[in-house]
C-alpha cells in the first residue's frame, strides 16, 4: 500500500508539472496583433511582442520573423520564443504572417511580395509602434530566412498600390537555415519553376551596399545545402557588403528552433548560442555607442604579470579600438558583434598605480592599475567567510599593502552571460581565506595581488559546471534534463533574479543550489581575463552521499548531486574544461582540502570520528587528491584542521599561508617546502609496515609524541589501531592484533587525530593503500 501511495503521489505531481509547464508555455504570445495587409479577403496580421515599460514615444531597434515551411505551411508561433527573448532586451519584436501554399494557394512569389509589404508598413508605422525606421532587421528561417533575405536582396515584387516611396529594405538581416537559392543547386526550383529559378534567388542578386547580414547555418543540412550560404557569404564580401556565417558543425536543417515550437527536439543549447549571437549582432548595428570595456576592467585593477593579458570589450560595429597601456599601444576592430579584442604584450610586476586607456570616439580612462599576480577564489561556504569572522586575519588588514579584490555580484543566469556583475576596489577582500592568502603571496613576491572572490554558500560543484560537460557525464546530462524541463523551475528563478537585493534568505538558497546557473552568471564571463589560476574550495555540498546522485523529493531537491566517490573525476573533468574556457592548459587549481568535520553523510549522519571505515569526509579527500593528475594542479593539506560540530571552522589563517607556501612554488619559482609529507612507497618487513614519504626532510611530531592517526588490516580488512615510530624519514608501524599486516589508511576519518609534520610545521596527508572491489 505504501508503495502504491508514493507512486501515486509521483504520477500525479508529474500531471501537475506537465499541466503546469504546458500552461506556462501557453502564457508565450504577443502583446498585440495588427493587420498589415488585406488582399482578396485574407486578412494578414503581425504579431508583436513589446519590451515591459515600452511607450510610442520610444524609438527602438525592432526584428521582424518570417516562419519556416516551404512556403507552403507554417506560421507565426515559430518564432513567438525568439520574439520575446528580444523583447525582454528591450528591442520590440515582430513574427510576421505571409502567404502559403496550403492556405491560401500562394506561390513563393507571393511570399516576396508580403515580406516586403510587411518591411514597407512596419516603417510606415513607426511612430505608432515606438521603433526606429531606420533600425530594421528582417529575420527567418529555412522559407523565412529567404523571404527576409528577398526583402534585402530583390528589386520589384513590390504589392500594388503600396507607396514605394517607402522603403521595403531592411537595415540589417539575420538569416537561419535561409534558402538562398532557388535554382538546381539549392531548394524550391519545383516551386519558382526552371523559367524564373533566378528571379527570387538570392545569390543570384548580390550587389554592393546590401546591409550587413549574419547567416546561422547548420553544416549537415540536407535540405539546404551549406553550401549555398558559403557561396552568399564570398559573394557578400566580394561585394565591400558586411556579412558573418556562422557554421554549426552536425546540425540539420531545423536547429534553429526553439523549444516552445519544436519540444524536446529543440537543441537548448544552440538555440540560447544563436541567440546570444543574434542579440549581439542587433546590438552592435544599432545599440552599441562609443567603445566599453568588459566589466572586469575598472579603476584599481589588477593585470597579471608574466603573460598575455586580454582586454576586450564592445563597441559600434566596425569601430577602431586603441587600447594603451604601460608603453604599449595595441589596436583592434570591433567585429560584426560589437565585440573588440586586444592582447597586451607580457607585462612586468609594478607597485605604481598607472593609467589603462581605451580609446574610440572618446577615450575611456580606467586608472590606478597595477601588475602583479592575479588569482580567482571560489568555492562555497567555507570560502565565502568574511575576513572579520576569523581574528587572525582581520589583523593582517592593516599590514595588506597591494591588494586589489574584484567582488563577483551572487546572481545566476539560465544561459552563459558574456559580463559579470561586480568591480575591482582596494579594500579588503570579503573572503577570509582569499584575503589571507594573498596578504602572504604578497610578502612572499613583494609584488600586487589580484583576488577575485567567485564564491556562494552551499552551492555544489554542478552548480559550477559549463553545459558543455553534460557531454562527459551522464548523471549531469540528466540533472540538466529535468532542469530544463522543469517549468516552474526557471520561472522562480526568473522571478527572483527580478527581485534582484530584495530577495529573500529562502530565495537566495533556492537559486545557489540549482545546477549550471552560477557558472553561467559569475564564472564564465570572467573569462578570459588573464589569471595565474584558480583557488577551489568545495566540496561540503557533495558529501551528501558516498556515492551516486540520490533520488530526490520535494523536501531534499537539492541533494541532486555527486556523491563522494564520483567528486575527484568530476572535479578533474571541471578542470579541464575550465582551461578550455580559458584557454591557458598552464591555469593554475590549487584546490583546499577538505578539514576535519565529526559528521557523516546522510544515511549515516552521526559516525565515529576516528573511524577509518565511517562513511565520513574522508572519501571525500581522497576524490579531492585525485587532481594532482593533471598537471599545474594541488592540493592544499588541511587534515590537522577544522571542527568536529562546525563545519565552518575558524582556522583559516592556516589555509591562506599554505596556498600562499604553494604559490610561491609552484608559480614565483621559489625553492620552498610548501607541502606535507606525502606517502611514496610502502615495505613490508617481518610484521611491520614501514611508510616512506616524499617532502619528509626533519620528519617528526608536533606533540612530540608517537605519530597518531595509522590505521592497520590484513586481508580480512579488520581495521587496528596501530603503533607507530618515526625513524628517519619513514614512519614504521604495527600491532599486536594483526601479524600479517598488509593494508594502511593514515588519516582516512572524518576528524582523525593526527600530529605528523615535516620539517617545515607541514601536515602529511591522509592517504590508504587498499583498493576497492
Amino acid at each position: 500500500m505504501k508503495v502504491f501511495l508514493v507512486a501515486f503521489f509521483l504520477l500525479v505531481s508529474n500531471l501537475l508539472v506537465r499541466a503546469e509547464s504546458i500552461r506556462i508555455k501557453d502564457t508565450i504570445t504577443p502583446d498585440k496583433t495588427m493587420v498589415y495587409k488585406t488582399i482578396d479577403n485574407t486578412k494578414l496580421s503581425l504579431h508583436v511582442f513589446n519590451p515591459k515599460g515600452h511607450q510610442i514615444t520610444h524609438q527602438t531597434p525592432v526584428i521582424v520573423f518570417f516562419f519556416g515551411g516551404g512556403w507552403v505551411g507554417g506560421n507565426p508561433k515559430q518564432f513567438y520564443e525568439q520574439s520575446r527573448y528580444f523583447a525582454d532586451r528591450g528591442v520590440v519584436a515582430i513574427s510576421a504572417e505571409y502567404r502559403v501554399h496550403k492556405t491560401h494557394g500562394s506561390t513563393p512569389f507571393d511570399a516576396v511580395t508580403d515580406g516586403k509589404s510587411v518591411m514597407r508598413w512596419v516603417r510606415e508605422h513607426a511612430s505608432d509602434l515606438g521603433i526606429d525606421p531606420n533600425k530594421i532587421v528582417a529575420a527567418g528561417g529555412s522559407a523565412g530566412g529567404h523571404v527576409a533575405a528577398c526583402t534585402g536582396s530583390i528589386e520589384g515584387y513590390d504589392e500594388v498600390g503600396e507607396d514605394l516611396s517607402i522603403s521595403s529594405k531592411p537595415n540589417a538581416m539575420i538569416l537561419y537555415n535561409p534558402v538562398l537559392d532557388t535554382t538546381e543547386k539549392g531548394y524550391g526550383l519545383a516551386k519558382v519553376g526552371e523559367s524564373r529559378k533566378t528571379d527570387i534567388s538570392p545569390n543570384h542578386h548580390i550587389k554592393k551596399g546590401m546591409v550587413p547580414t549574419l547567416i546561422c547555418h547548420g553544416k549537415a543540412d540536407k535540405t539546404v545545402p551549406f553550401e549555398n550560404a558559403e557561396r552568399f557569404y564570398s559573394a557578400m564580401k566580394e561585394a565591400g557588403n558586411t556579412c558573418q556565417l556562422e557554421a554549426f558543425e552536425a546540425k540539420g536543417h531545423g536547429f534553429f528552433n526553439s523549444s516552445f515550437f519544436r519540444g524536446n527536439k529543440a537543441d537548448k543549447i544552440v538555440y540560447t548560442e544563436l541567440m546570444q549571437k543574434s542579440y549581439a549582432f542587433l546590438k552592435a548595428q544599432f545599440i552599441n555607442s562609443d567603445v566599453k570595456p568588459a566589466n572586469l576592467f575598472s579603476d584599481h585593477m589588477v593585470l597579471q604579470r608574466g603573460m598575455h593579458v586580454p582586454v576586450w570589450g564592445t563597441a559600434k560595429a566596425s569601430q577602431e579600438v586603441i587600447v594603451s597601456f604601460a608603453g604599449q599601444q595595441k589596436t583592434a576592430r570591433a567585429d560584426v558583434y560589437g565585440s573588440w579584442h586586444v592582447q597586451l604584450d607580457t607585462l612586468q610586476p609594478s607597485k605604481t598605480g598607472r593609467d589603462l586607456i581605451i580609446s574610440g570616439e572618446k577615450d575611456t580612462v580606467i586608472s590606478d592599475v597595477l601588475v602583479g599576480e592575479v588569482w580567482i577564489c571560489s568555492g562555497q561556504s567555507n570560502m565565502a567567510m568574511q575576513p572579520k569572522a576569523v581574528p587572525e586575519i582581520e589583523a593582517l588588514v592593516s599590514k595588506a599593502k597591494h591588494i586589489r579584490s574584484f567582488e563577483v555580484n551572487r546572481t545566476v543566469s539560465l544561459q552563459e552571460e558574456a559580463e559579470v556583475n561586480g568591480s575591482w576596489s582596494a579594500q579588503t577582500s570579503k573572503s577570509a581565506v582569499g584575503f589571507s592568502f594573498a596578504c602572504f603571496l604578497e610578502e612572499a613576491g613583494d609584488m600586487p595581488v589580484g583576488i577575485i572572490h567567485n564564491s556562494w554558500g552551499s552551492s555544489s560543484i554542478e552548480a559550477w559546471m559549463p553545459r558543455a560537460m553534460t557531454k562527459e557525464f551522464d548523471y549531469y546530462k540528466t540533472i540538466m534534463d529535468d532542469f530544463d524541463d522543469d517549468t516552474l523551475t526557471q520561472n522562480r528563478i526568473k522571478y527572483i533574479v527580478a527581485k534582484g537585493e530584495n530577495r529573500t534568505i529562502k530565495e537566495d538558497v533556492f537559486l545557489r543550489r540549482q545546477p549550471n546557473i552560477l557558472y553561467n552568471a559569475m564564472m564564465k564571463p570572467l573569462a578570459p581575463y588573464a589569471v595565474r589560476g584558480l583557488v577551489w574550495y568545495q566540496g561540503e555540498r557533495n558529501t551528501r552521499y558516498i556515492s551516486g546522485v540520490p533520488e530526490v523529493t520535494k523536501a531534499n531537491w537539492f541533494h541532486k548531486v555527486s556523491g563522494m566517490k564520483e567528486y575527484g573525476g568530476i572535479l578533474s573533468a571541471w578542470i579541464e574544461e575550465y582551461r578550455k574556457v580559458w584557454q591557458n592548459d598552464a591555469m593554475e587549481f590549487m584546490v583546499v582540502m577538505l578539514p576535519g568535520y565529526g559528521k557523516g553523510t546522510v544515511n549515516t549522519p552521526e559516525i565515529d570520528p576516528n573511524d577509518p571505515t565511517a562513511e565520513s569526509w574522508a572519501w571525500m579527500r581522497e576524490s579531492q587528491l585525485q587532481v594532482l593528475k593533471l598537471p599545474n594542479t594541488s592540493v592544499i593539506n588541511t587534515i590537522d584542521l577544522g571542527a568536529i560540530k562546525n563545519i565552518h571552522p575558524k582556522d583559516k589563517l592556516p589555509i591562506g599561508q599554505r596556498l600562499a607556501l604553494e604559490a610561491a612554488k609552484q608559480t614565483l619559482g621559489q625553492n620552498i617546502i610548501a607541502e606535507g609529507p606525502k606517502m611514496k612507497l610502502i615495505v613490508l618487513k617481518k610484521q611491520k609496515l614501514i611508510v616512506n614519504f616524499y617532502n619528509a626532510e626533519g620528519l617528526k611530531t608536533t606533540d612530540g609524541k608517537s605519530p597518531t592517526g595509522f590505521w592497520i588490516s590484513d586481508e580480512t580488512m579488520q581495521w587496528k589501531s596501530a603503533q607507530a615510530k618515526i625513524k628517519g624519514e619513514t614512519v614504521i608501524l604495527k600491532s599486536k592484533a594483526i601479524k600479517r599486516p598488509i593494508y594502511i589508511r593514515y588519516a582516512f576519518s572524518g576528524k582523525p587525530d593526527v600530529n605528523l609534520v615535516n620539517g617545515a610545521n607541514l601536515p602529511a596527508y591522509p592517504f590508504r593503500t587498499d583498493s576497492e572491489d
